[in-house]
Parts: C-alpha cells; sequence; structure tokens
C-alpha cells in the first residue's frame, strides 16, 4: 500500500474513534443527567405528597374521630386548628396497627394516591426516656425504691423536669425529679408491702428549653411478687375520639378502675359502660397515658396505652431496599413529635 494511503488510513481511523468516544462520553453525560433530573423531579413528588398528607384534613375531614370510616382521600391535619403544624389526635392514633380502629396499610394508600408506590409512616416522641430499677429496700410494711433515668434527644442528654406516677395494687402516688446536664436523674418510691403484685410506673420529661418538648415512658415491675406481666396480657386498651374501649384478652376479669394522666394532670376516668371509659379533654402540652387496672381470679394487672397512640410504625418494610424519607416536627395535643415519610420507586 502506497505510504499516503496508510496515512489516510490511519487519519480515517482515528477520526472515527474520536467520534465514537465523543458519543460515549455525550451519552453518559446525558444518562447522569437525566437521571439527576428523575431523582430531583421524583425527590420533589414524593414531598409534595408528603406535605398535602400532612397539611390536608383529607375527606371526610372527621375521618379520624369516627372508627369504621375509611378516608376517601389521605389528610392527617386537625380541622379548623389555628395551628398550620397542629395534626388530629384520633387520625394519628388510627395509624397505629395496636388501634382497634386502624386503617390497614391498603386503606392508607388508595385514600393516599399512592397505590403504585411504596409508603411507610412513623411517628415517635423527641425525647427517649431510659428507665431502671436501681435499688429496692423493705423496712417495716413498706417498701423503698429507686428509678434511675437518663433522657435525650437523638443521642444528646437532655436537662429535662421530671413528674412520675406509680400505680399499684389499691396505691397511687407521684413524685417529681428533674434530670441534670448530663440527662441523669433519679426518683424514690415508698410503695406498703400490702399492694404486692405488678406495678407500673409512668413517666414524663419535659425539656428545660421549651415545655411542647414532654414525652412519656411506662416501667413495669413486680413489687413482693413473683409474677412477670407483659403487655396485653389481660386487657387492649384503644383510645378513639375521647373514649377508651377495653378489649379483654381473658375471660373472668374484673376491672377496678382506669385514669389518666399526663405531665401536670392525674384523673379518674368516668365508666359509660362495662367496657368503655371516657377520657377527659386535658389541658396540658403532654401526651396522655391511660392505665386500666383490674385482676383475674387473684391476680392484679395493669394494662396501659397512650392518646395519642405514639410511637407507631405502618407501611412498607424498606429495610433491605432503598427510600426516599422526609421527617417532620409536627404538634400533637400541645406537644412536639416527629413524623416521618418513607416512599419506594415511581412505578415503571
Amino acid at each position: 500500500m502506497p505510504a499516503n494511503s496508510i496515512d489516510t488510513f490511519f487519519a480515517c481511523v482515528l477520526i472515527v474513534s474520536a467520534v465514537l468516544a465523543s458519543i460515549a462520553l455525550l451519552s453518559g453525560t446525558l444518562t447522569a443527567q437525566t437521571n439527576s433530573v428523575q431523582d430531583s423531579n421524583q425527590d420533589e413528588y414524593f414531598r409534595a405528597v408528603s406535605e398535602s398528607m400532612l397539611w390536608n384534613v383529607g375527606n371526610p375531614t372527621n375521618w379520624g374521630s369516627t372508627g369504621n370510616t375509611v378516608p376517601q382521600s389521605f389528610g392527617l391535619a386537625k380541622e379548623s386548628s389555628v395551628l398550620t403544624d397542629e395534626l388530629d389526635i384520633d387520625k394519628i392514633s388510627r395509624l397505629n396497627p395496636q388501634n382497634l380502629f386502624s386503617l390497614t396499610y391498603p386503606n392508607i394508600l388508595e385514600a393516599a394516591g399512592m397505590t403504585d408506590n411504596a409508603l411507610g409512616l412513623s411517628a415517635s416522641q423527641l425525647l427517649d426516656i431510659s428507665v431502671s430499677l436501681s435499688g429496692n429496700s423493705t423496712m417495716g410494711n413498706a417498701t423503698e425504691y429507686t428509678f434511675n433515668f437518663f433522657v435525650s434527644q437523638q443521642g444528646i442528654p437532655v436537662q429535662t423536669s421530671l413528674h412520675c406516677y406509680i400505680v399499684a395494687n389499691d396505691f397511687e402516688a407521684d413524685a417529681y425529679g428533674n434530670t441534670s446536664t448530663d440527662g441523669l436523674g433519679y426518683v424514690n418510691f415508698e410503695l406498703p408491702n400490702a399492694s404486692n403484685g405488678t406495678a407500673l410506673l409512668v413517666t414524663f420529661a419535659r425539656a428545660n428549653v421549651d415545655p411542647t418538648i414532654t414525652a412519656y415512658q411506662t416501667y413495669r415491675f413486680e413489687h413482693l411478687s413473683s409474677e412477670n406481666q407483659t403487655d396485653n396480657t389481660f386487657l387492649t386498651l384503644t383510645p378513639l375520639d375521647y373514649t377508651l374501649y377495653l378489649t379483654q384478652n381473658q375471660p373472668g376479669i374484673s376491672i377496678q378502675n382506669s385514669l389518666a394522666f399526663s405531665y401536670d394532670y392525674q384523673t379518674n376516668l368516668t365508666a359509660t359502660s362495662n367496657s368503655t371509659y371516657t377520657i377527659p379533654t386535658i389541658s396540658d402540652s403532654s401526651p396522655i397515658v391511660l392505665v386500666t387496672c383490674g385482676s383475674n381470679s387473684s391476680t392484679f394487672f395493669t394494662e396501659w396505652t397512650s392518646y395519642p397512640q405514639i410511637p407507631f410504625y405502618v407501611g412498607a418494610d424498606f429495610q433491605n431496599s432503598e427510600s426516599q424519607e422526609f421527617t417532620y416536627l409536627v404538634t400533637v395535643n400541645g406537644f412536639l413529635c416527629r413524623l416521618t415519610f418513607q416512599f419506594g420507586g415511581l412505578a415503571p
């Protein structure tokens, strides 16, 4: 082949290679840009959906307070609220799978218009309260218990005021305490030995910097007894529309009383039937803990739930799959909590 032909051949090869390289580079750039736009669009779409569910009341607007109603459109906002971030206490409670009137996952997806996506909803308190029984001593007709507390927010210690309640067999008491800047504190209680059996400690912690940051924790222990009761052994408690519903899990149960606790208040509930009690409206920026006491033969028990029923998780399991997450601080019953939405990818 003549020299000039060889030069022309290699020049053509170089030109073609350069063109192919440019096309490949451009294709990769366009693909990355397209994916970026799609991700951005998906992110904005899911954000808009979550905010729509938060700030709209849904249809019907009172779907939370009627246990047999499945909303046609999903919205968690409290109707006629003067606050932009206030959610309805009953709509939130009906998301908890433990609630007798809870919405099913398909109900939520359909009402939210998310039948082509995966969705998860969770609610949690802003404060984490750890409780431990550090010691007890019996003298005469009473036993003194010491409980230790550690209060934190996302792992950071929080200085709080504590209000603790004890519920035991024919005995109730309360005590105040606090946690220091390291989040640690303690409270002592003295229980009559005659009140032996399962006892329940209900603790509220309120951040010193903001009274709307209030949370609760419960701690069940055995007072001079070998019983070992777990939650929902005897009763399942369901609050809705300021009514407490009792569902018996065992036969032969006798109910003694039901009580409501918040950070500032304690009250006995009024029975409206053998299985329902009226929950009073409590003007306190606090969760409400509802406790029912009773007996099964010779066994004394305490069962409890919270109103609203927080924390909870409902929806898809994203443990081994990608999801987009949006978290909001919202107000329920005057206290702040954290509501998180998780979304799967858009359907192809």
